[in-house]
């Protein structure tokens, strides 16, 4: 989960400025959390107590209403109607779903979940499958599968026709085809060799950077089961303090074996 989260700050600072190499300064004094991490919060919430989606995902956005969500959106999560479903056109729900891989028992729940938390406000057809290709990818990844059986899964079960390598312009061209940032984010994960790498690659790519990261980092984190420590204290530093105890409360249950030396990162909350 917190590898979602480590993606999204690192990426919001890159939106508008993707970078060339990928050898660049990943934390910038402005990189800050978005919605992509409060609606991952809200899920987290949902999955460990047993809350809807979509009363979580309101509960939560009321909570951190400036987070920088969509206007539609916003006023959807404002509203006290409770069937008040909207239809989005958006990145779609796969940048805020890593929690339900995490905690799913089998690939079936995970794409049934996924499912489930999506079609609230993402109800076409290539939305769905995007979050479903992040929840299977993190479960066959936290179960030990290798990337040729990842990836197998995002071809045959999801319908992703993947390159083997990563390019900027063929990454550009699956967003299109797709009509989402899931497959680009997850080859930048399937082309690295640990978790640093498969950020810097997904920031490289020409696209929502902190979306594109959150969803790289989620199945980095799953996969490499180990964040470098500077890495994990100077960026769930700028987190907020009820954030910081729904991610330790939900990994202590469902994370154990895919968070690194969790006792040595001290949190200094601004």
């Amino acid at each position: 989960m917190r590898g979602s989260i480590i993606g999204d700050i690192i990426g919001s600072a890159f939106n508008k400025s993707p970078q060339s190499p990928t050898e660049f300064q990943l934390l910038k004094p402005f990189s800050a959390y978005t919605d992509d991490t409060v609606l991952t919060m809200a899920i987290a919430d949902a999955v460990l107590n047993n809350t809807p989606y979509d009363q979580s995902l309101r509960n939560w956005t009321r909570k951190f209403p400036k987070a920088g969500y969509r206007k539609k959106f916003l006023d959807w999560a404002l509203s006290d109607k409770d069937h008040n479903q909207y239809n989005s056109d958006g990145d779609g729900a796969a940048r805020r779903v890593s929690p339900i891989g995490f905690a799913a028992t089998s690939l079936e729940e995970a794409m049934e979940n996924a499912e489930l938390a999506t079609v609230i406000t993402h109800s076409s057809e290539n939305k769905i499958k995007a979050a479903q290709a992040m929840t299977g990818s993190i479960y066959l990844a936290k179960t030990g599968h290798k990337k040729s059986e990842i990836r197998n899964y995002l071809t045959e079960t999801i319908g992703y026709n993947l390159p083997e390598k990563l390019d900027k312009e063929e990454a550009k061209q699956l967003m299109e085809r797709y009509n989402s940032p899931a497959p680009a984010a997850l080859l930048a994960f399937l082309d690295s060799n640990d978790f640093e790498e498969a950020i810097r690659k997904a920031i490289w790519l020409d696209g929502p950077s902190n979306t594109i990261a959150a969803i790289t980092g989620g199945i980095a984190q799953a996969y490499y089961k180990h964040i470098p420590k500077a890495l994990l204290r100077k960026t769930l530093s700028r987190i907020d303090t009820d954030m910081e105890a729904m991610m330790e409360d939900f990994e202590d249950k469902f994370c154990s074996d895919v968070v690194n030396d969790k006792q040595e990162i001290k949190f200094n909350f601004h």
